[in-house]
């Protein structure tokens, strides 16, 4: 084969794996300002919609700019990647520290989430020039060839993101690692031309930077991801499915998953003794219980406090969380070891599958999931959960969930309330709050047949809080008064707006 044709094919395999491996960064950017907008406001939908909307918008006028880069073409698509491997690497950083700023995140969540967007769409059009530039010219079969290896690489990224990178080196690590895979490709298209000695300069700068910031990344995502919260962070994680973070001032551990308070150790008593009290002292014999959440183990230590209990089990989505609160120190010692109890079983689970394909009966059932701040969460709000969760409930059985606070969100309250008497019309309903200083009033939606037995039976010993008569008062004597609220279901996640809109007047959006 003459060594021209040779050359030819090389130069056309770098810059196909260059407009590849560009595809994936770009759609993996748009995913990481998404994914790093609704850790720290909530809202997905608005975070997501954001991101793709602003980043798809400055495409378009990245597009329109190509025409107008007087440079050579493949150094100007050097010096392209070199800057958003740099912007696009940094995004997850320049984000946390904005959020320091309230009042600012959203400027500046749209400045970067643009420039980023115009980064990207000079892409294909310097690329296709860089084709003409080494004696290939435009055609439709180019065109097309690129096109398909772009969505080709949007495949990839959405494929890559959430199973690989996001799970196994986190957001920060995650990004800087795509942000050298920019600069690599820079550096594939200067190996084709004549390239200028202070573009290889800068590109080799910006590789060893961005490799730099990589190795360093896991330290520097726990200081970025700390800036969020006012107490020192003693464990920081991202999980497949969420950011995981323990934080510790003098005798308050506290455990936030994606941003939002699970438990403060000063008065998580009050929260899981009215949850597991109510409940287990409104069923004759509570020999099978149900945990849907609770992977911190401080509901299952509740429980197993009564002697009635012969298994309790734990379905929590993550097992990261579940692992946690067998093996970090603080948690453990705060559960008392309760998920290594031979009367636990722990089920790393999604909790609507569980339910939906559940065939063991329970006596209680009892619900201690994140608040429902975004869509993956609003099915284990809806109406279809809360039959699946009726199916479960021998008769007798009672079902009892956290339904968010009653003082923030009680609108999202009183949809939840409103859920679980759709779903079991011939249940008695009744909410109920109790006041954990950390949360402020907290809201709970207790069901069953048999209201005479409701409160019928005694707490077991080493209550910190709870008693009958207090119990009594919270739930039959003084019961909050709900608005009318439409139930939340699959098709129809009510429960998810409702909740957005309590909370956005306590957070700056």
């Amino acid at each position: 084969m003459p060594r021209a044709q040779i050359s030819k094919r090389r130069e056309n395999a770098a810059l196909f794996t260059a407009a590849l491996l560009a595809a994936v960064g770009g759609l993996v950017y748009e995913l990481v300002l998404g994914t790093a907008a609704s850790y720290l406001v909530g809202d997905s939908v608005l975070s997501f919609s954001l991101a793709t909307g602003i980043t798809l918008f400055g495409m378009g006028l990245g597009s329109l700019l190509a025409p107008r880069l007087r440079w050579e073409p493949a150094t100007a698509f050097a010096v392209n990647e070199i800057l958003l491997g740099l912007l696009g690497g940094n995004c997850v950083l320049l984000l946390y520290v904005a959020y320091a700023r309230p009042q600012s995140y959203w400027l500046v969540f749209g400045a970067v989430s643009l420039v980023i967007g115009v980064l990207i769409g000079l892409e294909i059009p310097l690329l296709l020039r860089t084709f003409d530039q080494l004696g290939r010219p435009s055609s439709v079969r180019l065109l097309s060839q690129v096109l398909a290896l772009d969505y080709f690489g949007a495949l990839v990224a959405a494929l890559v993101f959430p199973l690989v990178l996001l799970p196994e080196l986190g957001l920060v690590r995650g990004t800087y690692l795509v942000g050298a895979v920019n600069v690599v490709v820079a550096l594939v298209v200067l190996a084709q031309v004549r390239a200028r000695r202070r573009v290889l300069v800068a590109a080799a700068l910006a590789a060893a930077l961005l490799v730099g910031l990589f190795t360093g990344a896991s330290q520097l995502e726990r200081q970025v991801g700390s800036m969020a919260y006012q107490d020192p962070v003693i464990h920081y994680q991202q999980s497949a499915y969420q950011q995981i973070v323990l934080t510790r001032y003098h005798q308050d551990l506290r455990l936030y998953l994606n941003g939002q308070l699970q438990f403060s150790s000063l008065d998580e008593a009050r929260y899981h003794e009215t949850l597991a009290g109510a409940a287990l002292s409104s069923v004759a014999r509570p020999r099978d219980v149900l945990v849907l959440g609770g992977g911190d183990g401080l509901l299952a230590r509740e429980l197993l406090r009564w002697p009635e209990v012969e298994t309790v089990t734990v379905v929590d989505i993550d097992p990261a969380v579940t692992q946690l609160a067998r093996s970090s120190p603080p948690v453990r010692e705060l559960n008392g070891g309760s998920l290594d109890d031979p009367r636990v079983q722990v089920r790393n689970e999604d909790a609507f599958t569980m339910t939906a394909q559940g065939a063991q009966a329970y006596d209680v059932v009892l619900i201690d999931l994140v608040d429902p701040s975004n869509e993956r969460l609003a099915k284990l709000y809806s109406v279809e959960m809360y039959q699946q969760v009726d199916r479960l409930l021998r008769p007798g059985g009672v079902l009892v969930t956290q339904a968010t606070s009653s003082f923030f969100s009680p609108n999202a309250f009183a949809v939840v309330a409103s859920s679980v008497a759709a779903a079991m019309p011939d249940a008695s309903v009744l909410p109920f709050t109790v006041n954990v200083p950390s949360f402020g009033e907290w809201g709970f939606v207790l069901a069953t047949r048999d209201r005479g037995q409701v409160l019928s039976h005694s707490l077991p010993q080493g209550q910190r809080y709870q008693t009958l008569e207090r119990l009594r008062l919270e739930m039959l004597d003084r019961p909050p008064v709900l608005p009318p609220a439409e139930p939340s279901t699959l098709l129809r996640p009510r429960v998810v707006q409702v909740y957005n809109e309590d909370m956005r007047q306590w957070r700056y959006y």
